[in-house]
């Protein structure tokens, strides 16, 4: 049988060098989430769970950070043991990390900087306090507390906090908000909804729309100096449920003494719940906000075989125009819809880059334990990479004995989580983590590179 050799003609070494440089490029040029080691924050207190974490990065200091956290002693389920607050700085990007008492504080910490190492801690403390301790140096040494004040209004809950980070009149004016009930004109009896003080004013401004129940859950402040405020409805006045609860914004221009008219966010669709908003404070889409909404609300409330929502378990809404119009932008989970994507945490880097933070369950098919996932959008919002786990282990937090009572008022260790971007466009993730045995304050940093 006769074999017939061809040769092959080879292309010239440059071109091949050329070629396999080429490819080389193209594969780095792939945008990659980089994901540090997690950090033992809390460990201090291995034996009491924390949670409730929030954290904030210094604008111009790469490596300082400041978080917060609830130390809750569990005395079983159903009981509320003695709480405080627990402040947690780090100089060297989260490496370490150093305790800090706030002796006022008892629960709901929220942590804020300004610019020059500016640093405000807002919590509630004994009967629902408003309380602010405040620093000038980047947490080393603090002032306070400060008791907000309420006016005529009761007792607080949930608070916000924010600085104000521009150039203008009001630069390093702290804000804070609660919900708190109030007299209201024409109502016989009390209304509950946002209260809003900017520090150093003798009274709160008062918040009153549709005249039903309704909870602050952000601020932020824009590069105008206006305060945008988040808040949305929750029930009549009487306490009975609302069929859709609504989302609404307000902003100040004159330093939180009068609102615009609310604009509303979202009108659920089921039962989707707001958690947290971020600002672009980069030249790509500058002042653009943020918020990120948990789809899968639904099936944490009802049964599990819950249909699952057309918009995704976890998206945003986006807003160009200081919170006046909205958008509902990309989905940020891409787990299975029989997975919960629980307290989403945003926040967005110098160079425009929208990272978001979760729990999720995917791993688990009861829905009893969750991971840490990160994602992170290169296009505003619109879309979102594939998500990265963050967690080497999963958190059961139920089936830890010692928090069982922390652990079924808190099943995602708090009503929020923290997420911060550093100055170096570094996101630094700070979080709940029963992977060990009770709720302790992990971090860790990671990078998205374009």
């Amino acid at each position: 049988m006769e074999h017939t050799t061809r040769r092959r003609r080879r292309a010239p070494g440059w071109l091949t060098a050329a070629i396999g440089l080429c490819a080389l490029g193209a594969l780095h040029a792939q945008p990659r989430i980089l994901a540090g080691e997690p950090v033992a924050v809390s460990r201090d207190r291995p034996g009491t769970p924390h949670v409730e974490p929030s954290l904030a990065a210094d604008p111009a200091d790469p490596d300082l950070l400041f978080g917060a956290a609830v130390r809750f002693p569990d005395a079983g389920p159903g009981s509320v043991a003695e709480s405080a607050v627990a402040g947690f700085r780090s100089a060297d990007g989260g490496k370490t990390w150093t305790r800090v008492p706030f002796p006022a504080c008892r629960i709901d910490p929220w942590v804020s900087f300004g610019n020059g190492g500016e640093l405000a801690v807002a919590c509630l403390g004994e009967e629902s306090a408003l309380i602010v301790y405040r620093s000038a140096d980047g947490g080393r040494a603090w002032t306070g507390p400060v008791h907000v004040p309420a006016g005529t209004a009761g007792a607080a809950d949930r608070p916000v906090a924010a600085i104000d980070l521009s150039a203008g009149p009001r630069s390093g004016a702290v804000y804070v908000a609660a919900g708190r009930s109030f007299p209201a004109s024409g109502l016989q009896e009390r209304i509950y909804g946002p209260a809003v003080v900017r520090l150093g004013d003798a009274e709160p401004v008062f918040l009153r729309h549709d005249n039903l129940t309704q909870q602050p859950f952000d601020a932020t402040v824009l590069s105008t100096g206006a305060l945008v405020l988040f808040f949305m409805d929750y029930s009549t006045r009487q306490g009975a449920p609302l069929a859709h609860r609504r989302t609404w914004t307000v902003a100040s221009q004159d330093g939180g003494r009068t609102f615009s008219p609310p604009a509303l966010v979202r009108e659920q669709l089921g039962t989707e719940m707001p958690w947290a908003a971020a600002v672009d404070r980069s030249l790509l889409h500058h002042d653009r906000l943020y918020l990120a909404v948990d789809g899968a609300w639904r099936r944490r409330q009802g049964p599990a075989e819950s249909a699952p929502p057309p918009w995704g378990s976890l998206f945003v809404m986006i807003s160009d125009d200081a919170g006046r119009t909205w958008r509902t932008g990309g989905t940020v989970s891409d787990g299975p819809p029989t997975a919960d994507a629980a307290t989403p945490a945003p926040a967005v880097n110098a160079g425009g880059v929208v990272g978001v933070a979760w729990y999720d369950t995917r791993r688990d098919p009861a829905g009893e334990c969750f991971d840490l996932y990160f994602t992170a959008s290169l296009d505003g919002g619109a879309t979102f990479l594939p998500s990265v786990r963050i967690t080497p282990e999963r958190s059961c937090p139920r089936a830890v004995a010692a928090q069982r009572g922390v652990a079924s008022r808190w099943p995602f260790g708090g009503d929020y989580s923290g997420l911060a971007a550093g100055a170096d466009g570094r996101f630094h993730l700070f979080w709940a983590d029963s992977s060990g045995g009770v709720y302790q304050i992990r971090t860790a940093a990671v990078r998205v590179s374009r």
